[in-house]
Parts: C-alpha cells; sequence; structure tokens
C-alpha cells in the first residue's frame, strides 16, 4: 500500500445526479459498516466528469507523475459512522499508468477509455462506440453551498471506500470547502448509466473550476 499518498488538481469538474430506482445491486459493493446514504429519502447516483492534472507523490515532492488526464466517474454516497463518504462504481480515464496503479494499490474500479474533450463538449468512448457525450454550459457565479441543500450533500464529502482482495478500507481527501457554481448540461448519450435502474436527473448540476485536493493513505476499516 502506498505510504503517502497523492496531490493533484481537479479541474473543470461537471457534476450530475440521477435518482435511483433500486439500491439493492449496491449491497455488494459495500465495505463492511458502511451504509447508503440518502437526500430527502432519494438515493442518488454522481456522474462526474473531469480534468486530473499536476498528479504527484507525497514523497517525490513537486515532481509531477501525470501532466493532465480525463476521468468519468460514477459514485454512490455513504455513510460510515454516520460520517459523509463517497463509493466509487466505475472510474474512466484515458490514463493507462492511473489505471494499473490504482487497481494496484487503490483497489479502485479504474477503467481505460478514450476521451474527447473540446470547449465544453465531453465525449468518451470504449471500444471506439461513444458511451458517453455531453456539453454544457456554466454559470458566472460562485459559492459555498449550505448544509441544507442537495449541492453540499453530494459534494462535501472528504473520503472515499472501497472493497479489495477481501478487505474493506478508506482513504482520506483533503480539500478546501467547495466553491462550486450552477450548470445547464445537454446529454446526446449515458450509455455509461446503463448498467444501472434510474430514474430523472436532479434538477441541480454542479460545476467547480478548480481544486487542490490531498490523499491520504489507504487504510483498513476496523471493527
Amino acid at each position: 500500500m502506498m505510504k503517502k499518498g497523492w496531490k493533484q488538481v481537479w479541474r473543470n469538474l461537471l457534476f450530475q445526479h440521477f435518482e435511483l430506482n433500486d439500491t439493492s445491486f449496491l449491497e455488494a459493493h459495500l465495505p463492511k459498516h458502511c451504509k447508503l446514504d440518502s437526500f430527502d429519502g432519494k438515493h442518488y447516483l454522481g456522474l462526474v466528469a473531469m480534468e486530473m492534472s499536476d498528479v504527484r507523490h507525497r514523497s517525490t515532492g513537486d515532481k509531477i507523475w501525470f501532466k493532465r488526464y480525463n476521468e468519468l466517474n460514477v459514485r454512490t454516497y455513504i455513510t460510515l459512522d454516520g460520517k459523509p463518504g463517497v463509493l466509487f462504481l466505475s472510474l474512466d480515464v484515458d490514463s493507462l499508468i492511473s489505471v494499473l496503479g490504482a487497481r494496484v494499490f487503490y483497489g479502485l474500479p479504474y477503467r481505460f477509455r478514450k476521451f474527447e474533450r473540446v470547449d465544453n463538449t465531453i465525449k468518451a468512448f470504449h471500444k471506439n462506440s461513444l458511451y458517453f457525450d455531453c456539453d454544457y454550459t456554466v454559470d458566472e457565479t460562485y459559492k459555498q453551498y449550505t448544509k441544507d441543500t442537495f449541492a453540499y450533500w453530494a459534494t462535501e464529502r472528504y473520503f472515499f471506500v472501497a472493497r479489495h482482495l477481501g478487505l474493506s478500507l478508506i482513504g482520506e481527501i483533503f480539500h478546501k470547502p467547495w466553491s462550486l457554481t450552477t450548470a445547464n448540461a445537454t446529454n446526446h448519450n449515458v450509455k455509461v448509466l446503463e448498467p444501472y435502474n434510474i430514474k430523472e436527473r436532479h434538477k441541480d448540476i454542479l460545476f467547480c473550476d478548480k481544486i487542490e485536493v490531498t490523499t491520504s493513505k489507504l487504510k483498513l476499516i476496523k471493527g
């Protein structure tokens, strides 16, 4: 396991959320002691498109391991000991080395995919077949949301959990509180969500232009 962790800059994060019709399939993904989290009694999948940049390992100072790559992740929301966290169902990136490293050291469901990103249009491909296609516009006013809002519930989460080789693991995420704005997004293709039984998209579509992030080493969930 990694002794320290990673620093990185997340850029151009577009958050979309879809209500789940059924959550029973998620039970097989939950690490021990984790429970599904809900907002106003509803469970959601998050679909987050972003760019990862300036990835550095904390043991090698300012040496950049990965300059920039695209990511599209599908996630849901959990609690552990009453605290809110994230459970990733898939993380698609166009960096093969990142896929190999994350699968080995973090046990996360990374997958290699091809991307095309031009201005505010994002396309992702699996075996040359389009499975995500979205264009969006962003509003100009950024703010920090209050605790009673969906935006706060869906983003202010500072750890992720994973199951790997029979172990239940947790990794901490450190960054400043989210400064977010709203966005309008048109999905032309969301085959990435086909495996899931989803309802309509939540009305709040969110965007963050940049945030600096540090992750901790993985730890066992005890008990």
